[in-house]
């Protein structure tokens, strides 16, 4: 079943309708590229022109046999009446068929035979079928089966071919009744049997297409997350940015001032290194809000992407600014991933900014890395600055930017007095030893 051609188009169909279709197959029809014959698509398009074909099904032939055998009035207007009450089998399937056998009942009353009219109680039974279910179906069909079993029964009068059927092809009225009631019931049967196969194919259809929008709404769903995680990444981002260059701008501007009359050459260089930082914060924010505001790309790739050239980098700024920053790695070189150079990076450079902006003087900063198996080790810690400086409560924003980019690597951060009057950041994090290497022999290739 799942190879059906009409399967693949209904899925298809499915996904690219914002709204799951009351008609399966009107849905399909709506397709070009559905395998359907040119009739049948417009069958499915156009309802009513089906309608209108089965009425005149229904009503032609009965019309012209009532007019060449037994040319009466009665039964002239039962099948006009009958073809006018076909027309709601698709908004009230349940009345019509209850119309319809109430009329096959009056015909045989009227007339002595059921005018033809049981062909219509089989298409209401069909609709009652397809648009109520199977349960529905077959309470319709005992129904109509009672119904117009009990009106050849006591009303019922045989037609001119059947008296004129040969001696013995009937016992007597009796026989002939039952005859003409297994007729109705086949007929009924038939029309069960065709509707019950339809239900369940639309059906079919119809869990098909709703199985389609669900995997499409979870699709938008893993997208939407997707988005927000990525903008709460964009804006640990703006926060590392703009938190360190400002840090690195003031404290330059700061030493250039201090030093534009007793080493001119020196206050030179800071705002040389002022300007570069201001540049180069500009683009980060430029690049980091152009992704912002891309609301269906997928944005450029954020960068800066550091690895572990850009961690010296990171230290000869800060001693530009102004901190006696010592460096110190144990063990063999950083990871190869990406994602581990960046946090370090970044919390490394938090950590400096953070000893920037509360305790420039002091006179010792230790940055130390220590890789060991499966885990990275980063400490950032300073001694007492010789005088507090009056820089404020920070947001705590980039301890909660840290501690979330180390839980990504199962690691944790810690922050705190030394116990010596200085402050100590300590990052762990874990990573698999075996991909980490793999990493590396792939590069080096």
């Amino acid at each position: 079943m799942p190879g059906h051609p009409w399967i693949a188009q209904a899925l298809r169909a499915a996904r690219s309708s914002r709204s799951v279709a009351l008609n399966p197959t009107s849905l399909l029809a709506t397709d070009p590229d559905y395998r359907m014959s040119r009739m049948r698509r417009y069958f499915a398009l156009h309802p009513r022109a089906v309608d209108l074909l089965l009425i005149a099904i229904f009503a032609v032939p009965n019309l012209i046999f009532r007019a060449f055998v037994t040319p009466e009035w009665a039964g002239f207007a039962v099948i006009v009446i009958g073809a006018v009450v076909l027309l709601w089998r698709r908004s009230r399937p349940w009345v019509t068929l209850v119309a319809l056998t109430l009329l096959t009942m009056a015909s045989t009353l009227v007339v002595g035979d059921s005018g033809g009219i049981d062909l219509g109680v089989a298409f209401a039974l069909y609709a009652v079928v397809t648009l109520r279910g199977p349960r529905s179906g077959w309470i319709g069909f005992a129904v109509a089966t009672f119904g117009t079993s009990l009106a050849f029964m006591l009303w019922g009068v045989p037609q001119p071919a059947q008296v004129s059927a040969p001696p013995g092809a009937y016992a007597g009225r009796a026989g002939l009744m039952v005859v003409n009631s297994v007729g109705v019931l086949v007929m009924l049967l038939v029309a069960m049997a065709i509707g019950v196969s339809v239900r369940n194919r639309r059906e079919q259809l119809q869990r098909l297409i709703d199985q389609a929008n669900q995997y499409r709404l979870e699709r938008d769903q893993r997208e939407q997350l997707a988005t927000a995680d990525e903008r709460a990444r964009i804006a640990r981002e703006m926060h590392d940015v703009v938190a360190h260059s400002l840090s690195v701008m003031v404290a330059l501007a700061d030493g250039a001032r201090a030093s534009v009359t007793k080493a001119p050459e020196r206050s030179e260089e800071a705002l040389g290194e002022l300007s570069r930082t201001g540049r180069a914060a500009l683009a980060d924010m430029r690049r980091i809000l152009g992704v912002l505001r891309a609301e269906g790309g997928t944005g450029a790739e954020m960068e800066p992407q550091p690895g572990a050239p850009a961690l010296e980098d990171l230290l000869a700024r800060f001693r530009a600014a102004g901190l006696d920053v010592r460096f110190s790695h144990t063990g063999p070189p950083l990871p190869a991933d990406a994602g581990i150079q960046l946090t370090v990076y970044r919390i490394v450079q938090e950590g400096l900014t953070n000893v920037l902006r509360h305790a420039p003087g002091a006179s010792m900063i230790v940055v130390t890395v220590l890789r060991s198996a499966g885990a990275l080790t980063l400490s950032v810690q300073n001694d007492r600055p010789p005088a507090t400086t009056e820089s404020g409560a920070g947001s705590g924003k980039g301890l909660i930017g840290m501690r979330e980019r180390a839980a990504t690597y199962g690691g944790t951060v810690e922050a705190g007095p030394d116990g010596a009057g200085g402050w100590r950041l300590r990052a762990t994090l874990f990573f698999d030893e075996e991909s980490t290497s793999s990493d590396r022999e792939e590069s080096s290739e």
